[in-house]
């Protein structure tokens, strides 16, 4: 068939605005934020709204089925990987289940995940083999996570749907809840021994009061009935799940833990009290902003065990945590230690977005050399090591260890609802019975307070010396832990008019002379904005 010229010629265009259009769109769809979804066929309709969400984020979403084995799953991802920019891994479905060196049976509606050989933690008492999901991000083999990994454990399309929906509406409908500045501190016993559990306490209220900045309201809960920040510790299960279900950006746990139960209050001439344990978790119904759980624990995380472990009853709960962090086996002091600085790093010094790379980044400084993370805190940690762990010659091992058994339950792709920042100006002294000019630029309209509170770890009052248990004693010890918690000497509440230079004074009265902080709260339609300043009173 000969063609015309006018053929010719349109043809020709068409070949040219095809080009054109490939030159344009190529570096996109190459460069484009690619997440793959390992997702059995029975969960693919429940994820839907999920992938649609995450698109219209401009993600490219791909989904893949899980393989009959870790390995060979792993090898799906890698081959659908190749040559593009990935961002994430989501695994869809528990994991079978490993007991005593045997597999249980696995379902179509599971994800295997990874075994590795344990050298240190057995030291401790561990099983052998810890339970992965890390190899799924490590793409070159080389022990270090190069994507985030986060593993959704549900075993039924109703689970999902209902943590798809939680998922969206932590990054939607909370643009001014007040819980964003709130982390909330549960500690257990250490039990360590006297030398260990000092030097945990002190690196702990170390890390807490330098590495969250002054803006943000910390709360503690210490499970040893001695300590002022201990409530009357027969009702210490109730206060623990109080503090979840006020809602914040984080809350914590520091102690031991099982699959099933948290650690326990020892209370002299009575039997210990459980922090929490599974039949508790009825009483989960967050109020507020879901928070990120961290469990700086033994098996809190352990997602393959015959039933589900207690961070998976959490993340799945529909009034719970928004995401779950914890170990699938026994952990240790000093490479938590590391692995908590680090994530303290990642959300409050470099303030990262995504919950997923907040984790990737905090593995990844448990497995670098120590030459190469000089921070303070790590030369620190490394200084104490001989006393944190039960192997100083095999610490590399054990850093490694926890990048490994410490696993992401939730989405990795979650965005951090964190407050926004303002800047705030005053003198950096200030005698008592005198007025502190405190300035700033207001960026919203909304109501305002602008507070003075004492420094972290230090008390407004006398706490009382509880050197005999008094059962009778519940409500002091209840309200003293109240007061403990409670860091605020003097405030100033007003409606902000709108968006402005501000200038506020506080007279400051009625206050201890040291060091102290200046905060200021500000409540906007879609955000909220916190602030702090470092003062010293004198008096």
């Amino acid at each position: 068939m000969i063609r015309t010229p006018l053929q010719l010629l349109l043809a020709n265009q068409f070949r040219v605005l095809l080009f054109l259009l490939l030159v344009v769109l190529l570096p996109n769809i190459c460069h484009a934020r690619f997440v793959l979804c390992v997702c059995p066929q029975a969960f693919q309709e429940a994820w839907q709204p999920w992938i649609e969400y995450r698109r219209a984020q401009g993600y490219l979403i791909h989904v893949i089925r899980p393989e009959s084995s870790a390995a060979g799953t792993r090898e799906a991802v890698k081959k659908s990987a190749i040559s593009k920019d990935l961002k994430a891994v989501v695994l869809l479905g528990d994991s079978p289940t490993f007991v005593k060196g045997k597999f249980g049976e696995r379902d179509a509606q599971q994800v295997p995940t990874f075994y590795s050989q344990a050298k240190v933690n057995v030291l401790f008492g561990s099983e052998s083999e810890i339970a992965s999901d890390l190899p799924y991000g490590d793409l070159n083999g080389d022990g270090l996570i190069d994507v985030p990994v986060g593993r959704i454990p549900v075993t039924n399309q109703v689970q999902l749907a209902g943590y798809v929906k939680r998922v969206i509406q932590y990054e939607q409908e909370y643009p001014d809840a007040a819980g964003k500045r709130d982390i909330h501190f549960v500690a257990g016993v250490g039990g360590f021994g006297p030398a260990i559990d000092g030097v945990l306490s002190t690196v702990t209220r170390k890390f807490i009061s330098q590495g969250i900045p002054g803006s943000f309201r910390v709360t503690m809960t210490q499970a040893s009935w001695q300590s002022p920040f201990c409530p009357n510790p027969f009702s210490f299960a109730q206060h623990t799940l109080d503090r979840l279900n006020e809602g914040g950006l984080f809350w914590i746990y520091m102690g031991h833990g099982l699959r099933d139960q948290l650690d326990r209050i020892s209370i002299p001439k009575s039997p210990p009290v459980s922090i929490m344990k599974q039949e508790g978790l009825d009483g989960v119904a967050v109020s507020g902003l879901p928070p990120v759980c961290v469990f700086l624990a033994c098996y809190v995380g352990a997602f393959d065990s015959l039933k589900p472990c207690i961070g998976e009853q959490l993340v799945l709960h529909d009034k719970g945590p928004v995401a779950v962090y914890a170990a699938s086996r026994v952990s240790m002091p000093y490479a938590m230690s590391v692995m908590g600085d680090a994530m303290l790093r990642q959300c409050f010094r470099l303030r990262e977005e995504v919950l997923g790379n907040v984790v990737m980044n905090a593995k990844r400084s448990l497995v670098v050399p120590q030459a190469a993370d000089r921070t303070a805190n790590r030369q620190l940690l490394d200084s104490l090591a001989g006393s944190l762990s039960p192997a100083p010659d095999l610490l590399m091992e054990e850093r490694a260890e926890h990048a490994l058994m410490f696993n992401l339950l939730g989405d990795p792709l979650l965005h951090l609802n964190y407050p926004s920042g303002v800047k705030l100006s005053c003198l950096p002294t200030v005698k008592l019975g005198e007025q502190l000019l405190v300035t700033f630029k207001a960026p919203v309209a909304g109501d305002a307070v602008l507070e003075l509170a004492a420094e972290r770890g230090v008390q407004r009052f006398v706490p009382l010396k509880r050197q005999q248990f008094d059962p009778e004693m519940g409500e002091a010890y209840n309200d003293e832990y109240h007061r403990a918690n409670d860091a605020v000497w003097l405030s100033s509440s007003w409606n902000q008019a709108g968006p402005g230079l501000v200038s506020k004074s506080l007279e400051i009265k009625n206050v201890k002379p040291g060091f102290q902080t200046v905060r200021l709260y500000l409540q906007g339609a879609s955000q909220i904005y916190i602030g702090s300043k470092r003062i010293y009173v004198s008096d």
